[in-house]
């Protein structure tokens, strides 16, 4: 499906509705809908930062396990490490909105979403490919060695090393008696995005 919004064009993938209707479905922890939630409130700080910095988007892209934003970044290296940070930043203030809340209300929900939208905002911070940090760490390199290609290679490599950690972590975990699928799958993901992204 496509449209267009104040001039952006807007794709979604028929597959992207249907992983997350199944997503909620067969969702019997709870943490599925403020997972999405806080998903969408960091995808909002970035389109907010890309407005402020005066960057439109041209378009946006919604696929399973996936939101891409396509713009023309500013040339100022500063709105694009702005517009990267933004995302992380937009769910570390939901999460102290959310904890204030909770304070003042006990709420459990409250509480529930605002711990997923810290880990979902720290977790974008992994200095890795494809997340925000990774982004971050790029910029960081590029300013400091003079050069994207080496920004892209010491990046990419720090990816890999992060994600075979990880999947190490998943291993000892399974050896000792404790499944935990969670970290095998960001492992692998965190792997897939070094080698192909």
């Amino acid at each position: 499906m496509r449209f267009r919004i104040f001039g952006t064009q807007v794709y979604v993938s028929f597959l992207f509705f249907a992983v997350i209707t199944v997503m909620l479905a067969f969702d019997r922890t709870g943490y599925c809908l403020p997972c999405l939630c806080a998903a969408a409130f960091h995808e909002i700080g970035h389109l907010f930062a890309m407005w402020i910095s005066d960057c439109q988007p041209k378009a946006i892209r919604l696929v399973p396990a996936s939101v891409s934003i396509i713009s023309d970044f500013p040339r100022k290296k500063y709105g694009e490490f702005f517009i990267a940070l933004s995302g992380p930043l937009f769910n570390i203030v939901l999460f102290c909105s959310l904890i204030i809340n909770y304070r003042m209300t006990a709420s459990e929900i409250s509480f529930k979403y605002a711990v997923i939208s810290l880990v979902i905002g720290l977790f974008n911070l992994l200095p890795v490919k494809g997340l925000d940090g990774g982004t971050i760490l790029m910029l960081i390199i590029e300013k400091a060695a003079g050069s994207r290609e080496k920004a892209e290679a010491v990046t990419k490599i720090i990816t890999v090393i992060i994600g075979l950690l990880l999947l190490f972590v998943g291993a000892f975990l399974i050896i000792g008696g404790r499944i935990n699928i969670s970290i095998i799958i960001m492992g692998l993901y965190i792997l897939i995005c070094g080698f192909l992204r």
